[in-house]
C-alpha cells in the first residue's frame, strides 16, 4: 500500500472513533438524566399541577437530536441543576414524534399538537410556566450549565413576578 493511501485510511479510522465515542457518550449520558432529576407525566391535569404550586419547566426533546443529548449530558447532569429543577419545578419531558396526552395546559392535546400550539420548530426547547399556567418563556435550543442556572433560580425563586430576567441579572451580578 502506498503511504497516502495508509494516511487516509488512518485518518478515516480516528474519525471513526472520535464519532463513536461522541455517540456512546451520548447515549450512555441519555438515559442518567432522567433518574437524576424528578420528571412528572405530561398526563397530570392542571388541578393536580396546581395542587404542587410550583412552576413547569417543560422539555421538548426528541431521540435522534444531537443538542438535547447534549443538554441531556451535560446540562441535566449537573448537580446544581438537577437540585433546582427537582426542589423548585414541576419537570415535565416530552418527545412529539412519540404518543402521548399532555393534560397539564387544562387541554387534553397530543405531544405533537403540543408543540405545534407552542410554536416549537426545533428541538431541544425549553418551556416554563407559572404555577398558573401561564407560559413565562419559550427558550428553542441548546441551554448550559450557567445559563440554566440563571434562568431556573430566576423563575423557581418567583423572581419573574416583579421583575424582568435582564433586571434580575444585573441585582444579581451575574
Amino acid at each position: 500500500m502506498k503511504k497516502p493511501a495508509i494516511i487516509i485510511i488512518a485518518i478515516l479510522f480516528i474519525a471513526w472513533l472520535g464519532y463513536n465515542g461522541f455517540v456512546n457518550k451520548s447515549a450512555t449520558a441519555g438515559s442518567a438524566w432522567q433518574d437524576d432529576i424528578s420528571w412528572t407525566d405530561a398526563g397530570i391535569t392542571k388541578d393536580e399541577l396546581a395542587a404542587k404550586n410550583k412552576p413547569v419547566f417543560l422539555f421538548i426533546t426528541t431521540d435522534w437530536c444531537t443538542f438535547c443529548k447534549k443538554m441531556k449530558g451535560e446540562t441535566f447532569a449537573d448537580p446544581d441543576i438537577q437540585n433546582l429543577l427537582s426542589d423548585k419545578f414541576v419537570n415535565i419531558v416530552v418527545d412529539p414524534e412519540k404518543e402521548g396526552t399532555a393534560r397539564f395546559t387544562g387541554e387534553e392535546l397530543s405531544y405533537k399538537d403540543l408543540a405545534s400550539k407552542l410554536g416549537v420548530t426545533g428541538y431541544p426547547t425549553s418551556v416554563f410556566y407559572s404555577d398558573g399556567g401561564e407560559v413565562i418563556g419559550i427558550q428553542p435550543g441548546y441551554i448550559g450549565v450557567k445559563d440554566m442556572k440563571q434562568i431556573t433560580e430566576y423563575i423557581g425563586d418567583g423572581h419573574y413576578k416583579d421583575k424582568s430576567f435582564q433586571d434580575y441579572l444585573s441585582s444579581a451580578g451575574n
